[in-house]
Parts: structure tokens; sequence; C-alpha cells
């Protein structure tokens, strides 16, 4: 009795197939043939594509792939007008005063480098898609600094060499990290290392394809009128391209803003949205850090993380505090006018901020009935208005699970998470499942 016997790759693709007779005969094999075209395609695409990766990888690649190709174009405009910035071609100038202009530019952008790394590291995870954009707007600005250099004399020139030096540090770290991040979203099957490699060899071919077209465009255009009509709009494709790039990635792990957007939407209409609905609405650039607004949108406000003594101690003259806290966080709010600034120092033990946000989410959203008639009557028997219970959060939780949210990653703290240790000798109120917020607050006028 034969049997037929096939390897496949993670795909399902069938690589080849084996015969076998029943007999003590060779077995017989037969590879499948995989059209040219294919087999180029599958050297630059993670292996078992495409399911080793998400759904939104290929259109993120596309969209990178045609940014890198208009980003290789302006470098080289870019670095040839820093050549004749730094004197090549020109009789009269210095080589050691175009080796300083270098070094001080290099020794001034390693030191932003460190220090952009220390204060912005750890924000640059939860928020990798704007720190990816941003990236490209400190190259493209650093490469239109970069033509000016030419037209300056030593000093000036000196300040936009090390401007944009500093520009394209900060470009490193950003566009480093986040692509990074951005990696480890796509990656499903541990095949980090690999999809790493693979985007490398895609760079790679892409940079050599710029590189070409660009050699083309530096031979013939040397009018400098024309060169800065070409970078404007070769910088609007890059970043046009850049932008829908990390537009069409839909992460699952909720930062501020997408915990914010899916609260909303459960407070408003009570659905909880998938990743790809809410990629739809999210914004890069604006509304990424902590911004909330009430019901109507009348109050607007901020919520960051703060220590026990940042929350306690700050204190702006003209606001109206309102402090309480539950079994997990301390919380201050402030108000003034239109707008309210919260604040929130978490418990020790506690492990992901995401109950608390969700509160704040909850206080923000039920602004405008809080100040209808004074702060106070945002409370009924000891509960804010609109109070959701532990339970019911936990049901609201697994939903998100459900729809494919992770909530195990803590993309909310964007700086080193402080916690609260309350000691035994604390004489503060005690609270209980009955009592689960204890608050007071400063006398708030009512509303005109």
């Amino acid at each position: 009795m034969s049997r037929s016997f096939y390897d496949i790759d993670p795909a399902g693709e069938v690589l080849c197939t084996y015969t076998d007779s029943g007999e003590t005969t060779k077995l017989k094999s037969e590879k499948t043939e995989v059209p040219l075209p294919k087999a180029i395609l599958y050297a630059f695409l993670p292996a078992g594509y495409p399911h080793t990766v998400t759904d939104d990888y290929l259109a993120y690649q596309t969209y990178d792939s045609l940014q890198a190709f208009a980003s290789s174009i302006t470098s080289l405009l870019a670095n040839r007008a820093v050549l004749e910035g730094l004197g090549v071609g020109d009789s009269s100038s210095s080589p050691t005063g175009a080796l300083i202009l270098k070094i001080t530019g290099d020794t001034i952008s390693r030191v932003a480098t460190i220090l952009f790394a220390h204060r912005m590291g750890q924000a640059i995870e939860p928020e990798c898609k704007f720190y990816r954009f941003l990236a490209d707007i400190f190259n493209d600005s650093a490469q239109f600094l970069d033509l000016l250099t030419p037209a300056l004399p030593y000093l000036p020139k000196l300040g936009v060499i090390v401007s944009a030096g500093v520009l394209r540090s900060l470009c490193g770290v950003a566009a480093n990290a986040s692509k990074a991040s951005l990696s480890a979203h796509f990656a499903l099957t541990g095949n980090l290392a690999e999809l790493n490699a693979k985007e490398a060899s895609q760079e790679t071919v892409v940079s050599l394809l710029g590189m070409l077209a660009g050699s083309l465009v530096v031979r013939l255009v040397e009018d400098k009128q024309v060169v800065w009509m070409l970078m404007m709009f070769l910088a609007g494709v890059h970043l046009t391209m850049n932008y829908r790039a990390v537009r069409s990635v839909k992460m699952r792990s909720l930062s501020r803003q997408r915990a914010t957007i899916v609260f909303r939407e459960w407070l408003e209409h009570g659905t909880v949205l998938t990743p790809a609905q809410v990629a739809a609405r999210e914004s890069i650039l604006r509304k990424g850090r902590g911004n909330l607004e009430s019901k109507s949108g009348e109050y607007t406000g901020f919520c960051d993380f703060a220590t026990y003594g940042e929350l306690k101690g700050w204190n702006p003259r003209g606001y109206h505090r309102y402090d309480f806290e539950t079994k997990a966080y301390f919380m201050a709010i402030w108000h003034h006018g239109g707008y309210f600034y919260m604040r929130i120092a978490l418990k020790e033990g506690t492990r992901n901020p995401l109950s608390a946000w969700f509160d704040a989410v909850n206080h923000a959203y039920h602004f405008d009935s809080a100040l209808k008639d004074g702060l106070e009557s945002h409370y009924e028997n000891e509960m804010p208005l609109g109070y959701v219970s532990e339970e019911q959060k936990e049901s609201i939780f697994a939903a998100l699970t459900a729809a494919g949210w992770d909530l195990e990653t803590n993309a909310l703290e964007t700086r080193l998470p402080i916690r609260v240790r309350v000691g035994d000798g604390w004489k503060g109120l005690h609270l209980s499942e009955k009592d689960p917020i204890r608050h007071h607050s400063h006398q708030v006028p009512k509303k005109d």
C-alpha cells in the first residue's frame, strides 16, 4: 500500500512531496516548483508569511519602504549641501576648520543622544507610533538645516551643523526604539530576530534604489531654488508615507489615548472596540499623552501619574482641588474655568494602572454633571456620579481581552513606575468593600 507525505511550511504551502510504495525501494521525492517572482519575494518576507506576523505588517512595510526611498534621495541632496558648506571644491577653505566643525557637531549630537535616551526612553514604547513619526520630522528638519550650510559664515554654520546633528541624534534614538517596539508587535511566533533581519534586507534594497535615483537627481539638479522645491516635495512624500505607515498599525496594548478611546466608547454606548477600530480613530501627534474631556466637550483636561509628594504638594493658585482615594490609588483633581487637571499616585502592589485610568476617564466624562450644581453634586451616597464597581470593571476588562487587547502590557506609564507605600502608623481613613471611596473637596462655586 503506497502513501504520500508532504513537507509544508507554516503557511501550509507544500515544499516537497514524497511517495512511499510500501516496499524497500528508494523513496521518491518531488520538490514543488516555486515561480521566480514568488521566490524573490519570499527572500524579503518573514518565513511563514502571512501566518507568522500580524495582519498589519504588509501595509506598514509597504509604506515604510516608500518613505525610505524618498528619504534616500533627500539625504543625498542634504549631504551635497553639507560637503559644500565644509569647503569641498573650495581651495580657500581650511581643512582644519572643516574638521573642527565636524568634531563639534558629532560631540554635541552624541551628548544629545544620551540625554534624550535617558529622558524619553521609557515613553517611546507606549507611544511608539508617535515617536516613529516624530523621528522622521526630526530627520527632515535636519536635512533642511543642511541646505543652509553653504550660504552661511563660519559661526552661524557651526550652529546649523550642531543643530542638525542634534536632530539626527534624536531621530536615531526615537526611530530605533520605536521600530523595535513595532517589530515586537508584528512578530507572532517568537520570530523577532528573523523579522528584523528581513527588514534590514528590505531597507538595503530600498536604500540602494534610492541612492541610484538620487545619484541621477544630484547630477541633474544644481539650481538652489529647484533643489529647495524638490526637497520640499520629497519631504512631503516622506512624511505622508510615514504617517500612513504608523496609521496602519493596529497596536494591541492600551496606551493612554487608546485606553481613553476604548473607555469613552463603553461609557457612551456600552460597547467594546477592537484594536482595528481604535487604530482608525487614534491621533498620531495630538491627544496622545493623557488628554481627557467631558461628555459635552465643554471641559477639557489632562491626567498624569505622579508621586505622592507631587500629588499632595502641587496647589496651583486659582484652582479648586478635590482629593480622594481607593484601595489601589490616590487621586487629586484640580479645576479652573473650563479646564481640569488630574494626578494619580498608585499604591504599592498595583501592577497595572488600567483600573485607575478607567476611573479618571469616568470622572472626566461626568464633569459636566459634576459642576452643574457644584462639585459636591458629583457624589450621591458617597459614590461618584457614574460610579462603576470593581466587578463591572473586571467584566469590561474580560471583554477587552476577548476583543484582542493585551492587558498584561503596561503602556500607560511613560516614566519610571512609582508606587506609594502606606506605613503601619498611618492614621488615615480605613476603607472597606462597602466604602470604596473617601473624599473631601474645597468649596466650588456653582456654575452660572
